[in-house]
């Protein structure tokens, strides 16, 4: 590499002038970069990036200012794809967040309703029954029932029987609401 003070002849002819170009210009560049992206890492990548292209188009140049001038053109460049990339990305974010906050704030409705309508079902019971229908959500056996309520189990057995026609025919036209509630 022959140039004088960024001077007018430049010849990028091996590694050893190269490595001089990017000794000279890799931290402005990175400094540069970083004023787009905000980050570090990803001005260093991008200036990395920007040199590697220089050294594969290194026969087109002729002059330094030539040489500068793509550098820093390549860098603004892929400096703003880059930013245009994670716009992109997050604005996917942004949809896939909203839409999953859509399905659960869905979900949550149905599951409330459902409730609401189960419980509701459950109120219409005689007494008797609605207490015996609680136990058995509670998950006490009809045995335990029995001794709670001081009935016979049979009677447990055969309210509880009475309790569910009484449920579904209620619940008939809200199945598949309660589906989503299973």
């Amino acid at each position: 590499m022959t140039h004088k003070t960024d001077g007018i002849i430049f010849k990028l002819a091996d590694e050893s002038s190269f490595r001089q170009l990017f000794d000279r210009y890799y931290v402005t560049l990175c400094m540069f970069a970083n004023e787009y992206v905000c980050d570090d890492l990803l001005a260093a990548d991008i200036v990395q990036d920007c040199f590697v292209k220089l050294w594969q188009s290194r026969d087109g140049f002729t002059y330094i200012h030539q040489v500068k001038s793509f550098l820093y053109t390549s860098v603004r460049n892929r400096s703003l794809n880059e930013l245009e990339h994670s716009k992109v990305k997050s604005e996917y974010a942004r949809k896939v967040m909203d839409s999953h906050k859509d399905t659960f704030f869905h979900d949550k409705v149905i599951v409330e309703e459902a409730y609401r309508i189960l419980q509701e079902a459950i109120d219409s019971l005689p007494p008797g029954m609605r207490s015996i229908i609680l136990l058995v959500l509670e998950g006490k056996t009809n045995q335990e029932i029995a001794e709670e309520l001081s009935v016979s189990k049979e009677t447990v057995h055969s309210q509880k029987k009475i309790a569910y026609r009484k449920l579904r025919d209620y619940l008939k036209d809200y199945y598949f609401l309660l589906f989503f509630f299973m």
